[in-house]
């Protein structure tokens, strides 16, 4: 079983991990116009960003971003420093995306090991989406901590332009049999990063919490497609996340919906097929309503938020993270405040 002993989370509203957890407890956002994208209509989106690095370049945009997570991150784990981590993996958001280059790739790489100093240790990066963090968690060593990073930003022109382009743009204006309307579905882009330190349970590190299973699944309807998502991916990686944990009730439930109505199908199909868990007293949360957006790094900033919230609290927290991501791919993620629950299957 690995546990989580330390973690970092940032974006607008929330440029530290108590901040993020405040900014997401109190829904508090910070959208606001892009000061240089506009849609097809000619008029400003909403997004969510750093002011300092609006106009920066790729590189130095996910460099800015890095470098404050990680400084975050060995604030929180000092002992980080000496010895460094066993592996460091990073997910990037899709090559295939506009915007993305294969020049990021080296260009994160070399940014780590400039921030941390952990030259001798291994780096892997990985382009997809949210989902992708499931996957990740097994590159994990068994001997050394195992540092699992995201890093998003939806803020350069090509990506606004994708998001335009695929009507998933929240608030951009179309033209409709000659009406200028808005569109009041959709993402609110946004960027952020966000690292966990993963170790073996028993390793000496004191945990904040433990990853009691996790699952993985593929969706065949995707958001482009027509109909409705019934959710048969998610299910199943919700399904095989639950089966792994061995648990009988869930006390928080944490999702990716960001306002389409594709993601809102699919979440509900989802939710009926594991009403047995769904207890009186379950609390649904939506992080995107005060990150924004947070595409590739979602589920690990959602990682982040969680582990936080059980690091402070004694109350039973068997919690279920979903994930959803473009490509099809869907994750879950169970984690808890203890290694056994207290509603554990006898």
């Amino acid at each position: 079983m690995k546990v989580i002993v330390a973690a970092a989370c940032i974006f607008p509203s929330g440029p530290t991990l108590p901040l993020a957890a405040v900014a997401h407890r109190l829904q508090f956002s910070l959208i606001r116009k892009h000061p240089i994208y506009v849609d097809q209509r000619g008029s400003p989106i909403r997004a969510c960003y750093f002011p300092e690095i609006v106009s920066a370049s790729l590189v130095e945009r996910f460099r800015q971003l890095l470098w404050q997570v990680l400084t975050e991150l060995i604030n929180n784990q000092p002992a980080l420093k000496h010895p460094p981590p066993g592996q460091v993996a990073i997910l990037l958001p899709p090559l295939d995306r506009p915007g993305i280059t294969p020049e990021l790739t080296a260009a994160v790489k070399e940014a780590v090991k400039e921030i941390t100093g952990w030259y001798d240790t291994p780096v892997h990066v990985l382009h997809g989406g949210s989902a992708e963090a499931v996957g990740m968690m097994d590159l994990a060593t068994e001997a050394a901590s195992f540092v699992l990073l995201a890093v998003e930003s939806w803020l350069l022109a090509p990506s606004l332009q994708w998001l335009d382009g695929e009507n998933l743009l929240h608030n951009a204006h179309r033209t409709f049999q000659e009406n200028k309307i808005v569109n009041p579905y959709g993402r609110v882009p946004s960027e952020g990063a966000a690292a966990l330190v993963l170790a073996s349970h028993g390793t000496g590190c004191k945990p904040w919490c433990h990853i009691r299973g996790s699952g993985q699944a593929i969706e065949d309807v995707l958001y482009s497609d027509k109909g409705v998502c019934h959710g048969k991916g998610l299910r199943q990686a919700a399904s095989l996340a639950l089966e792994a944990a061995n648990i009988t009730e869930l006390h928080h439930l944490v999702s990716d919906i960001n306002g389409e109505p594709y993601r809102a199908d699919e979440l509900g199909f989802t939710l009926f097929a594991m009403h047995r868990y769904n207890g009186e007293g379950l609390i649904r949360e939506t992080p995107v309503l005060a990150s924004g957006d947070l595409g590739c790094a979602s589920l690990v900033a959602h990682m982040a938020l969680a582990a936080w919230r059980m690091r402070s609290s004694e109350q039973p927290s068997n919690t279920l993270l979903l994930s959803t991501s473009d490509d099809g791919r869907r994750g879950a993620v169970v984690m808890s405040k203890t290694q056994g629950s207290q509603h554990a299957d006898n």
